[in-house]
C-alpha cells in the first residue's frame, strides 16, 4: 500500500514538474491528496519528512506518522490553501527507513490537516494526530 502511494505521489510530481500537461483529471485536489498520502512513507526519513512541511516545520513526533495508517476522506481547495479530512489509525510500520523510527502507538480518529501551496507544489502546514 505504501509503495503504491509513493508511486502515485512521484507520478503526479513528475507530470507537473516535468513541464508536461497534467494527466487527465489531475487537479489541485489530487495533488493535495498525493502529498497527504505520502506523509507516513516520508516519515521514515527525517529529511524527506521535513521537506513535506511548510518551511520544514515538521512535527517532532515523526515516529507516530511513520506508524500511522492515514486514510484520506475528503479534500477541499481554495486558492493556495487546502484542507484534508483524514482518518488516522494504528498502522504497522513495515521497516525502518533511513534514520527511521520504530513503531509507535498512535491514536485513532478523524482530524483535519491544512496545506499551503508553495511555488508549484503543496506542503503540509498543520497535521495534528488524534
Amino acid at each position: 500500500m505504501r509503495s503504491q502511494c509513493v508511486i502515485l505521489f512521484l507520478a503526479s510530481v513528475c507530470m507537473v514538474g516535468c513541464g508536461e500537461a497534467p494527466m487527465p483529471g489531475s487537479d489541485e485536489s489530487q495533488q493535495v491528496a498525493a502529498v497527504v498520502t505520502a506523509i507516513n512513507d516520508a516519515a521514515g526519513d527525517e529529511t524527506a519528512f521535513k521537506g513535506m512541511f511548510v518551511g520544514g516545520n515538521a512535527p517532532e513526533e515523526r515516529g507516530k506518522y511513520f506508524s500511522a495508517s492515514i486514510e484520506l476522506l475528503d479534500v477541499s481547495v481554495s486558492g493556495s490553501d487546502a484542507t484534508a479530512k483524514v482518518k488516522i489509525s494504528q498502522g504497522a510500520a513495515e521497516s525502518e527507513g533511513k534514520g527511521g523510527t520504530k513503531e509507535e502507538e498512535v491514536g485513532s480518529g478523524e482530524v483535519s490537516w491544512t496545506l499551503k501551496k508553495e511555488g508549484d507544489g503543496w506542503k503540509v502546514q498543520d497535521a495534528p494526530l488524534p
